[in-house]
Formats: structure tokens, sequence, C-alpha cells
């Protein structure tokens, strides 16, 4: 069991703010001047609600005694008060849930920690029924549409399964060590970090290893565990492609597993591939990408986060054309996700691998707010560039960037 939450980890949590795994909830009533205690009635309802949301999304941290902005303000309870608060997710959940929690002091103010894993099954606050979160926010759904999403994540969600012919020896300790630092947790010993983040699990003689542990750490050749978990990148001279004695196709590179380095691995890839120009803003030339580098990168790291490991046949691919690039992923939307909630931004949260995902929310290396594709319509338009196409076919989901046709077909084609 990982150690209780040090200073250091929690000024870095609170220092990153709320998002899809983290929530802070105040306890004091500021409604007529001087703050006051919340009746111990709104503070267990607040628990229960917070509570319920993550285990019926993908688990995550509750923090009592913090201000939406992260300043810790601690309560004005004791100790049987807290102990009251502690026992809700117990009493006040159907089914139950088994958090794990802390009191935790910083500042000289006292903050109640909930460590709330993801449900088997929808889980209900008695009379006010099934909360869900999507990004930094709590929505509710019925009973039908909760358990379709679990039984989704337990139809295609491979990553947290166990895989009885790994052992601790087959993960590289050592990127994962160096990956993980960046995480608000990131200084403990670097089986703890896994542990931490249910990558792997002590069991009575050894470790158990988890199909995402091996997909972001294994010791290369990693393809041993998954042959096509990696990424490659193609350019294609003009529009379309050609075949036979007119191919137009070449491929760039490819970025082998672990993930923890492909991912980056694949971002220089692709980066020398977006090509440049010069525009003239305000008597000054602006060197300026086909498309900005967000839109392009986030598309890339969600294919990474949310395609579907049980398929084997094919990577995560980025193809560069004259005037667009596509990048696309083995594995069909998970519901209650849907292209027309997509392209209208509309709030959505639908989990394929939300252990990968929260690792790689918690290192940096992707948003944890669940509103990704939202942001590269939006980053796209302020650009003034064309709307992004989505499209799932056969199993493939794709996301395409259309460029301006103002950047010249640089040497590289």
């Amino acid at each position: 069991m990982s150690p209780r939450f040090t200073d250091a980890e929690l000024r870095k949590i609170l220092s990153r703010g709320e998002g899809r795994f983290v929530e802070f909830k105040s306890a004091w009533d500021r409604s007529s001047g001087d703050p006051k205690a919340l009746k111990r009635r709104d503070v267990r309802d607040k628990i229960a609600d917070s509570v319920a949301a993550f285990a019926n999304a993908d688990g995550g941290l509750l923090l009592l005694g913090v201000e939406d902005d992260g300043a810790p303000s601690g309560h004005g309870y004791s100790g049987g008060a807290l102990e009251d608060f502690r026992a809700v997710p117990a009493r006040r959940l159907r089914p139950s849930v088994s958090c794990r929690t802390e009191r935790l002091t910083i500042d000289g103010k006292e903050i109640l920690a909930f460590q709330v894993p993801i449900a088997a099954e929808a889980v209900m606050i008695e009379g006010n029924g099934f909360p869900y979160r999507v990004g930094d926010r709590i929505l509710r759904e019925p009973q039908e549409v909760m358990n379709e999403r679990k039984q989704a994540y337990r139809r295609v969600g491979c990553e947290q399964r166990y895989r009885p012919e790994a052992m601790i020896e087959h993960l590289d300790l050592d990127l994962a060590a160096s990956f993980l630092r960046k995480t608000p947790v990131g200084e403990r010993p670097v089986l703890e970090l896994l542990e931490y983040y249910g990558l792997i699990e002590k069991d009575s003689r050894d470790w158990r290893i988890t199909t995402a542990a091996l997909l972001l750490f294994a010791r290369r050749p990693a393809l041993k565990w998954h042959p096509r978990a990696g990424i490659r990148v193609f350019r294609v001279t003009g529009t379309e492609r050609l075949h036979g004695t007119e191919r137009n196709v070449t491929q760039i590179g490819r970025a082998d597993p672990p993930l923890a380095r492909a991912v980056e691995e694949g971002k220089v890839m692709a980066r020398s591939q977006v090509r440049r120009s010069e525009t003239l803003r305000d008597l000054f030339f602006e060197d300026t990408p086909e498309y900005p580098d967000f839109a392009w990168q986030e598309a890339l790291v969600n294919a990474v986060a949310h395609r579907d490991y049980e398929v084997t046949s094919r990577e995560t691919e980025i193809w560069f054309y004259a005037d667009r690039v596509e990048t696309s992923n083995p594995g069909d939307l998970v519901p209650p996700a849907t292209l027309e909630a997509l392209r209208q931004g509309r709030p959505i949260h639908a989990s394929r691998n939300p252990m990968l995902v929260r690792v790689l929310a918690d290192a940096g290396i992707m948003r944890d707010e669940g509103e990704g594709v939202a942001r590269i319509f939006g980053e796209m338009k302020t650009h003034s560039l064309a709307v992004p196409t989505i499209t799932s076919v056969d199993g493939l989901f794709t996301i395409t960037l259309h460029n301006d046709g103002r950047h010249e077909a640089s040497s590289r084609e």
C-alpha cells in the first residue's frame, strides 16, 4: 500500500487544480459574511456526490477542506464528525465504495482526502441518483447508461488485465522512474509509483503486472507484449495515395513501444513533417506552422491514449498529405461517445484506457479534462483553419486537420 501524501506531493496536487481525477471541496459556508462550518448533512452530501461520480467514471481524489482555487481552508469539525464523513462512501452509496481516506495537514489546515477506485458497476447515492464525472463537472445519468459504460470497459478495456507471464524484471524501472518523476507523487520509489497508479499489484509471492504497465514501461524489445502498440508516420506526395509504379508514399519512421518513449519519438517525427512559412504581421515576419502545434499533438496523444489495444494488427498512424494530416487509431468509439457529440463539442466521457490516461495526464503529456477533441476544434478555428473532420469506419477512428494551402511543399516531400 502506498504511503500517505507528503507535504510536497499535496502542494503539487493543489497547484495543478481540479480536473478529471481531482476534486476540491470547501467545508465552509461563505454566503453571509464571515465563514462558518457547513452543516454536517451538506458535507455528507458533497462527499457522496463526488465519490460516486469518481467511482462511476475513472476513479480519482477528493480533497475536503480545499477551495476551488486550490487554497487549503481546512474545516471546523471535531474528530467524531470526521469519522462520520469518512463513513459516507460505505453508508450512503449503493453498492458501497471502499475508499482510502487520510487526514492531512498543510499550512496549519486539516484536509480530508478520499482516494476513490473505479467501481465495477453503477454506484447510486441513496435518494439522489447516479452522478458521473466529465472533466471537472458532475452530471447525472440513468443507471442503465452507467452500467453500459461499465460493461463497455470490461469488454474493450484490456489495460487493467494482469499478465501472468510477466515479471517485474520485464519492466524498465529506470524509464518508469524518470517518466513518473513529473507526476505529483514522482519522488516516491519506483515500485510505489507503479503501485500507486494501479499498474502493478503485490500478491503473496511477487508483483502482478498489468497490460498498461507493459505498454508504458516494458523493456525493449517491447513488441513481445504487443506487436503494434507503436506509432508510424507517413508522407504522401500530393493529396491521394497512389500504388504500384506511381507509389507516392514514404514512411518517415516508426516509434516502437514502450509508450513512455514512443509518444515523444512520435511527436519528433511528426513535427519534422509540419511545414512552416513566414507570415507578415504588424511589419514583422512570423514563423507559422501549417497546423497549430496543440492541435496535431493533441490528436496524436489522444490516439495513443484512447486506441483499442486489443487490436494487434496495426499501429497508431499519422499521414501527412499536401492538404491535410490524418491521425488514426484502431478502435470504435466507446459508448456513449458518438461522432455527433464530438463534432458539437458536447461534454462527454467514455473510458477505454483510464489507467493510461491518468498516467499520461499526471506526467503532463496530455490534459485530463476529457475535452481534447473540442479543444482541437477550437484551436483550428482560432487559427482560421477549416473545421476538422472526424470519422469512425471499420474499427478505425480518424481525425483530419486541413491546412489552408499557403505552405509550399518542402524538400522533404
